[in-house]
């Protein structure tokens, strides 16, 4: 992670990259910091989760035991359907001091000039920011 701040999206982008294209890990790692798990232990079910994040129940089973593996989180059993999960910090930052891979395109950083043209030029009518 570079040396100025990061926005929200560039850090997840960042996680994304280091865990190796691993959407699943992510969404979950992010719904759990999204729940407070970087402050107390987050009592939730892995159904739960996969309802935050839209992906079903195994894989978000399979993402919390590779987050474990990579010590990005601890859990302790609560019940049958139930963990106890907390997020790291220190853990999560040094993944995030990593140098980022080597390669022509990484999703995120790479400009592909065909998206800059869906970028909307007029506010939408919504935006109420020009309103006298």
């Amino acid at each position: 992670m570079s040396g100025h701040s990061l926005s929200e999206p560039q850090i997840t982008v960042e996680v994304l990259i280091r865990l190796n294209g691993d959407y699943a890990a992510t969404a979950v790692l992010l719904a759990l910091l999204w729940r407070g798990a970087d402050r107390a232990p987050v009592r939730i079910s892995s159904r739960t989760l996969a309802g935050y994040t839209l992906l079903g129940h195994q894989v978000v089973q399979r993402a919390l035991l590779r987050l474990e593996a990579r010590g990005l989180i601890g859990s302790r059993k609560v019940s049958r359907a139930t963990g106890a999960y907390t997020v790291d910090m220190e853990a999560l930052r040094q993944l995030l001091s990593k140098p980022l891979p080597e390669c022509d395109f990484l999703p995120g950083f790479t400009p592909i000039p065909a998206l800059v043209q869906l970028q909307s030029v007029d506010p939408p009518a919504d935006d109420l920011s020009h309103a006298t």
